[in-house]
Order: C-alpha cells, then sequence, then structure tokens
C-alpha cells in the first residue's frame, strides 16, 4: 500500500495543523469579506435601475449618480415616443427631501421619486404593489429596507405598523398610506414612492414638464441598439441630444458599476483588501512549510539517500500546501457564509455567496498556498544525505 507522505507530515502534530489552518483559514476569510463587501456595493449600486422597467434610458448629460441626475425636458421624450421601434414612453422624477423622523423629530435627506400611479415605471411587484394608494397628494409609500434613522415604529424597519402615521416631508404633512421594497442604493439611506402631484406640492422645483429619467420600451423584434441609434439622430435634429444621454439597459449598468469601482475609492479599497489578505495568507502558509521542511531535512535526507529525487520531495511539500489549502479553504466558507448573513442584517446590504466567488476564493487559496510550496522546496536541496553521518 502506498504511503501518502504529504498527508502523514500534516496530521502528525495535529494541533499545529489546527493552528496553521487557523491562520489561513483567516486570510481565506479576509479575502471571502472583501469580495463580498465589493459585491454588495455592485448590487447597490445598480439596484434601482435593476428594478426600473425600461430598454433604453433618457436622462440628462450632467448625470453625477440616481440622487444627483439632472433634468430634462418631457419634449425629448415626446420624440422618442414618435419613433419607429418604441412600444412605451414613461418617466421617473427624482428630488431629495427632508424627512421628518416620526420618533425624535430629526430630519434626514431621503430620495424622493415622484411617478404616475397609473403607469409604473418599475417591472418588480415589490416597488408598485400600493401604487393604487397614491391618490391622495398628501400620501406616500415608504421603502422598508430604508435605515432606522428614518424612524420606523419598531425602531428596526418600516412595517404595518408605520401604514397611516403621519410625518413631515420638506416641511409639510404627509401620510404614509403603504410601504415597497427596493433598497435606495449607494447614494441615500431611504426612499419614498409619491405621485407627480403630491412629489410638485411637497419639492419645490419639481414639475412633470422637466423630467429626472425617460423610460423607454422598445417593439418585440426590435434591437435596444438601432431604435436608441434613431432617437439620438432625432434629437441632434432637434438640438436637444447634447443634453440628454440615449443609452441601453446594458451601457446604463455598466457606467453604473464604473463610477462605483473605478472612479471612486470604493473598489480600490476592497481589491487592496484581497491582495492583502493574499500576501497574509501567502507568508503564513510559507512559514508553515518552510518550519516543516526545516524540522524534517534529516528525514528528506534519508528519502534520497534511499534514491528518491528532488522531485519526488518537491511534489510531496506541494501536496502538503494543497492539502492545507483545503482544510482552510472549507471552515473558512462556513464562517463566511454566517458573516454574510449577519452583515446583511446589521448592515442591510446584500451580501451573497455564489459558485463562481467560491471557485475564484478557491482558486486563489490553491495558487496563495502553491506559490509558498515553490518558494519553500528551496530548503529542501539542502537535505543533503551526508547530514546523516
Amino acid at each position: 500500500m502506498r504511503i501518502n507522505l504529504a498527508l502523514l507530515n500534516i496530521l502528525n502534530d495535529p494541533r499545529k495543523t489546527a493552528l496553521s489552518v487557523a491562520g489561513i483559514g483567516i486570510a481565506i476569510l479576509l479575502i471571502f469579506m472583501q469580495l463580498g463587501f465589493r459585491g454588495a456595493i455592485e448590487n447597490t449600486a445598480t439596484n434601482i435601475y435593476g428594478k426600473l422597467d425600461f430598454d433604453i434610458l433618457l436622462r440628462s448629460a450632467d448625470y453625477l449618480h440616481f440622487m444627483d441626475c439632472g433634468k430634462i425636458d418631457r419634449d425629448a421624450l415626446d420624440q422618442a415616443a414618435a419613433m419607429k421601434g418604441v412600444q412605451s414612453v414613461n418617466f421617473l422624477n427624482v428630488s431629495v427631501a427632508n424627512w421628518r423622523n416620526p420618533q425624535s423629530g430629526t430630519t434626514r435627506g431621503m430620495l424622493v421619486m415622484g411617478i404616475e400611479p397609473d403607469e409604473s415605471p418599475f417591472k418588480d411587484r415589490a416597488v408598485d404593489r400600493d401604487f393604487d394608494l397614491l391618490k391622495n397628494d398628501s400620501v406616500l409609500l415608504v421603502d422598508q429596507r430604508s435605515h432606522p434613522e428614518f424612524g420606523p415604529a419598531n425602531g428596526q424597519k418600516f412595517s404595518h405598523q408605520d401604514i397611516g402615521r403621519i410625518s413631515e416631508l420638506g416641511g409639510k404633512r404627509v401620510r404614509i398610506a403603504g410601504l415597497f421594497s427596493m433598497g435606495a442604493g449607494l447614494a441615500a439611506n431611504g426612499a419614498a414612492i409619491m405621485s407627480q402631484v403630491a412629489l410638485e406640492r411637497n419639492v419645490p422645483g419639481s414639475h412633470k414638464s422637466r423630467v429626472s429619467f425617460g423610460l423607454v420600451k422598445i417593439s418585440p423584434g426590435h434591437s435596444p441598439a438601432e431604435v436608441a441609434l434613431r432617437i439620438r439622430d432625432r434629437l441632434r435634429i432637434s438640438h436637444t441630444q447634447t443634453s440628454v444621454q440615449i443609452l441601453t439597459r446594458p451601457t446604463v449598468v455598466q457606467q453604473e458599476l464604473d463610477r462605483w469601482l473605478g472612479e471612486t475609492p470604493i473598489g480600490f479599497i476592497f481589491t487592496l483588501g484581497v491582495l492583502i489578505a493574499f500576501v497574509v495568507g501567502a507568508a503564513i502558509v510559507y512559514m508553515v512549510l518552510g518550519n516543516d521542511v526545516a524540522n524534517r531535512l534529516h528525514e528528506y535526507a534519508t528519502l534520497r539517500a534511499m534514491g528518491y529525487s528532488n522531485t519526488y520531495m518537491g511534489i510531496t511539500v506541494l501536496k502538503q500546501a494543497g492539502f492545507l489549502a483545503l482544510f482552510s479553504f472549507v471552515p473558512a466558507i462556513v464562517l463566511a457564509l454566517a458573516l454574510y448573513w449577519l452583515t446583511g442584517v446589521a448592515a442591510n446590504l446584500t451580501m451573497e455567496m455564489n459558485t463562481t466567488r467560491a471557485g475564484f476564493v478557491l482558486l486563489m487559496t490553491l495558487g496563495m498556498c502553491g506559490i509558498s510550496g515553490v518558494l519553500a522546496m528551496r530548503k529542501l536541496w539542502k537535505a543533503e544525505p551526508a547530514e546523516l553521518f
């Protein structure tokens, strides 16, 4: 029966192995957490766009982010609606207004969206299920995923206990008529939806003739890119194209990711965190394997005296690195799943484990341990048979 020398070397001292696995596992867990936070930022950055119903988006050329989006003339939407291949055109108005916490009386800036209740711009029933309640110009719907700082009745999240409560938005009295579930994204901690008429009443400067977004749905059988080009040409003729961006859904999503992950420090911080965790993990593995090789030099010298090649001994060290990677990865991913759930509850961030991320971290772990194994093999070449005497 062939003996697995690498596995025996690892299991020879269970206490030492447990400490090694714990150290490497912490580095792997750090990688999982950094990637988890980065993934949460990706999901949050495009969350609202993911719930809006459009194939082509019209927005201001001065657009910075969702809460600072600028305005475009409603005339641009009317021109788009007349183009071949366009099925329907809707709008969404976005503003920021001070919300008074019903509990403490403090005010916080809240994202407020104005819509026509009979023409929902959303495709998610979790958002537009209560739009029929927005007939009154002094009522609104509150996002259940708004932070507790906005004053839910139970102190944690808005629920059915809050329906009927009175507060103030923009200094005017409003009543919570219903709820929706969306998440306001990276730029805001809370959100509300009201009718366009109510928005004009509560937020100065809001008017249907100037809108934040035009949402274009194309007819079946037409290409979004081709229809977008037609709209762009039409607006160029009317001299409005330079003030309006015409973007397909994939372009909108990619631009939003590029902004939050590429143009702000957020993406860099989490990427740097992954690299640091990788280096720390590699250093731990190198110390573990290096010490093990140093302590077993006489044993490796014996193997060489018996005729075993350097290749065999090098493969043994690499196998040890592989076993350490697998033994450390399993508890790390279990802890990561628990921390993902805990972070989601505590910070209201959507952190999800998927096979792509798990596979990527496993490959990083194997690479981290493999590199350290190769570096540790240098000590093997010192294992001379003469050391036995």
